[in-house]
């Protein structure tokens, strides 16, 4: 016997509440750049799909790819509180736990599951070895579908489904979870999951992954007893969106081995919307969806919009919770001009011919890290920040409080204090580079490219492992600057994600790490603190000297 159910699913919101802008260029129009998305009109569709799938005697389900934290000035200042609030309100029916829910630790991921009344699914989390005493514990809340609990069964006319999520097993690489808590490896993981839920009879199972969509290629092909994967992480399109001049990369869903492949963009931007008919061994037999795009203004074009945009209104509710407990206070921070720009500063993470050494606004954020520290603790030799920890580049006027917490610095990352010796620094300006430009390395991503103040440095790609770091001086008192000496300690500032030794930053972890320090601000509330006493925001001298891999 088959089984229609009409389903919804996102990913990647990042506190987007908002939504995000957008931009389109239409088959035989000009582009067309507009606000969309967003929560508020994302229950709006949501509603609609509910009553039509209860007018059509089916069941609706909405589930999220993972990674709510994060990324907008709501998470800035208002942390998991107001993801909870909100996801309450679009009512998933299940999420996986994305990598950025662990930005922070495990702590405000317990406090924001603990708001939670609906599945969070990660098969691959271990918690068993966290401390009896620990204030905020993992372990055994009823929500969460851990190594303990690995799949949830859910009924839908009378078929037992299975729901299961798998996250990122190299999570401690890339976030930040407590010393205890343990991933395990993708195969194992579902190898043994996927016996249990077989054992007990059932055939449709469904997949939340937030590893991204080549990883959920895989898994298709590995275990094609799946009957659908709802993926996150990599912000992929999928379907015909050559209409709204967007690149797709596949099908929707994309149908790999028998198993649907099904991702929506990030920013809730978009929400996937597809009506899948299963067989009785679970495979999807038929399908009909796209991703629907929810923009806020009308077409403005003559012509028929494309298939893929969705024009509705924001729910009220959901709109009135916005506008009563968190706008105001983001709305005051739009209001607070903390300094000027007389022009444009450019943000790339990689230094090329253009820009010779890279993003002009990554070592403003250093040096607004270095004045944070010092004004704390005294003496602080250097700041190191990595170039993916800066979201955008700055344009000319005025520059508030919500343009930095909520789009220069999003990320609500605290800022931890270290010491280094000479050697290590230079070992971790090196390994950061190679992991951001993948030379001799498989890196994670030109994002953890380096940009400093009170260090300068020269960085020759073509020299062997070990002897990249070709100059490497600190600034002894203003102006004055001498080498960094190998054996000698020295007093640095970074993210804590940074001192932690992700993504190349390894010789960092290594360290005096008894010495750490956590400052007890983030990167935003440094950088408007200290831009606040600057008439003017400009760019400062470089202090990257940057020679790429040689093209002969």
């Amino acid at each position: 016997m088959s089984i229609t159910v009409q389903l919804a699913h996102f990913s990647d919101c990042h506190s987007h509440f908002d939504g995000a802008p957008m931009r389109f260029a239409p088959a035989g129009e000009s582009e067309w750049r507009t606000q969309c998305g967003g929560y508020a009109r994302i229950l709006t569709r949501l509603n609609t799909l509910r009553r039509q799938a209860d007018a059509a005697g089916q069941t609706c389900l909405f589930l999220h790819g993972g990674d709510t934290f994060q990324g907008s000035l709501y998470f800035n200042r208002f942390k998991g509180r107001a993801n909870a609030d909100l996801l309450s309100l679009l009512r998933p029916d299940a999420m996986v736990i994305g990598n950025h829910e662990f930005d922070l630790g495990n702590g405000p991921l317990v406090e924001f599951l603990r708001q939670l009344d609906f599945p969070v699914l990660a098969a691959n989390l271990d918690s068993s070895q966290e401390p009896a005493d620990a204030p905020l514990r993992l372990r055994g809340l009823p929500q969460l579908y851990d190594a303990s609990r690995p799949w949830h069964q859910r009924s839908i006319d009378g078929v037992p489904f299975a729901l299961l999520g798998i996250t990122l097993p190299q999570m401690a690489a890339i976030a930040s979870p407590d010393p205890h808590t343990r991933f395990h490896g993708i195969e194992q993981t579902l190898k043994a999951a996927l016996a249990e839920i077989k054992a007990a009879g059932i055939r449709h199972i469904i997949l939340l992954s937030h590893l991204g969509l080549e990883q959920d290629k895989q898994l298709a092909e590995r275990f094609p007893e799946l009957s659908l994967i709802i993926g996150g992480h990599t912000h992929s399109l999928l379907g015909d969106l050559a209409p709204l001049g967007l690149a797709s990369e596949g099908s929707y869903p994309l149908m790999r081995n028998g198993v649907a492949i099904l991702h929506a963009a990030h920013s809730a931007l978009c929400l996937g919307v597809c009506e899948l008919t299963f067989d009785q061994h679970g495979r999807v037999e038929r399908s009909r969806g796209q991703l629907e795009w929810l923009p806020w203004q009308p077409w403005p074009f003559a012509s028929t919009p494309p298939a893929g945009l969705h024009f509705c209104e924001p729910a009220p509710a959901l709109e009135q919770l916005l506008a009563k407990r968190y706008r105001p206070e983001l709305e005051t921070m739009t209001q607070r001009i903390v300094t000027r720009l007389g022009g444009p500063l450019h943000h790339q993470r990689l230094p090329d011919a253009s820009l010779p050494a890279g993003s002009q606004v990554a070592p403003l954020v250093a040096s607004a890290m270095l004045a944070g520290a010092r004004e704390q603790v005294g003496q602080v030799d250097f700041a190191l920040h990595n170039a993916g920890g800066v979201r955008c580049s700055l344009e000319p006027g005025p520059l508030s409080e919500a343009d930095i917490a909520g789009r220069l610095l999003p990320f609500a990352i605290p800022l931890t204090l270290y010491r280094v010796h000479g050697h290590e620094l230079a070992e971790a300006l090196e390994g950061a580079i190679d992991n951001a430009t993948n030379n001799g390395v498989t890196g994670n991503g030109s994002g953890s490219f380096p940009y400093t103040a009170g260090v300068r440095f020269s960085y020759q790609a073509d020299q062997p492992k070990g002897r990249r770091i070709t100059r490497l001086e600190w600034e002894r008192a203003p102006g004055q600057w001498q080498p960094v000496e190998a054996d000698a300690i020295y007093r640095g500032v970074s993210s804590a994600y940074t001192a932690s030794g992700k993504e190349g930053y390894t010789a960092l972890a290594r360290t005096l790490t008894q010495h750490n320090q956590e400052l007890g601000i983030t990167l935003a509330d440094a950088f408007i603190r200290w831009a606040r006493y600057l008439p003017e925001l400009a760019a400062t001298p470089a202090l990257v000297e940057y020679q790429g891999p040689s093209t002969r």
